[in-house]
């Protein structure tokens, strides 16, 4: 029996070690890949997984955006990424940026990271497979709260892999037809998202008990590993400029409030606060000092 404990004792131990890091996994996608973006993973009234999708209306769901997934540096070090819409060229254009350099989120497990962390919200990032999941609410580093979003890359399908094979769009008659169908059956004039590959790769997971045993495995590999002369060096880099940024924000505010709009606003909120202690209305209807 001891022998046995100890050679399943080494299986989970591989297992961990095999596990790729967040910044690991989207270099194995190549150069800013695409994929497609779902509001959420949640249960539904009977207790079963469900990956949500947004609708206008029920039964009319709307067809899921593209993303590119850009990976950010800092001197050559990997320090966060930026999530942009598929239709914007540029970092102006995302929709979330998760940066080290912005003070604003650190890295769970650096230089194995595992969770790109916001401070502020207690939520962050993690990549695993062919996905990547939003976590709002840690509750340690291997609990979780909800899965607010989720980023599945364009192409996957159910059995695991991206396939590079792409349809051949419909076009003229043949589009006016589909397009009818579309309405006719899902009371949409897209296609049916949850007919998409991609939409099928995920909902076939368990996603809850795929993120636990992924975050398990990765705080196992934290807790072996020893920071080296080399990651202090990264990790003082990063910060660093996480401080010059954190500071340029600040002189930046500061700037604002000393100066005669910035203080023309302070005695606006002033004179604002003055007069609800005093209104007859409820703080709540009370909109203005002058009436």
């Amino acid at each position: 029996m001891k022998y046995i404990i100890l050679i399943i004792t080494a299986l989970v131990t591989s297992n961990a070690f095999a596990q790729k890091t967040f910044f690991e996994n989207i270099k194995a996608k190549g150069e800013n890949p695409v994929y497609i973006e779902y509001p959420g993973v949640s249960t539904d009234n009977k207790g079963e997984q469900m990956v949500d999708l947004s609708q206008e209306r029920v039964g009319q769901y709307n067809e899921p955006r593209e993303v590119i997934v850009k990976l950010l540096k800092h001197e050559g070090i990997d320090s966060g990424i930026a999530i942009i819409d598929k239709n914007d060229t540029d970092e102006k254009g995302s929709q979330y940026i998760a940066d080290f350099t912005k003070n604003r989120h650190t890295f769970t497990g650096f230089p194995n990271t595992y969770i790109v962390y916001e401070n502020v919200f207690n939520e962050g990032y993690v990549a695993i497979g062919n996905y990547i999941f939003f976590i709002d609410h840690f509750n340690s580093r291997t609990e979780f709260g909800d899965i607010n979003r989720v980023y599945v890359l364009k192409g996957t399908t159910p059995d695991g892999e991206a396939s590079s094979k792409t349809k051949k769009k419909k076009s003229g008659f043949g589009k006016f037809l589909n397009k009818a169908k579309n309405i006719a059956l899902n009371n949409s004039a897209g296609p049916d998202p949850r007919k998409a590959p991609e939409y099928k790769a995920i909902s076939k997971e368990n996603v809850r008990e795929m993120i636990s045993d992924y975050l398990t495995a990765m705080r196992e590999k934290q807790i072996a590993y020893t920071l080296t002369s080399k990651d202090e060096a990264d990790l003082a880099t990063m910060q660093k400029e996480a401080d010059a940024y954190s500071k340029y924000i600040k002189d930046k505010n500061n700037a604002y409030w000393n100066s005669p709009e910035g203080q023309k606003t302070l005695r606006g909120w002033k004179l604002a606060d003055e007069h609800k202690s005093s209104c007859r209305l409820t703080a709540s209807s009370c909109t203005n000092i002058f009436h």
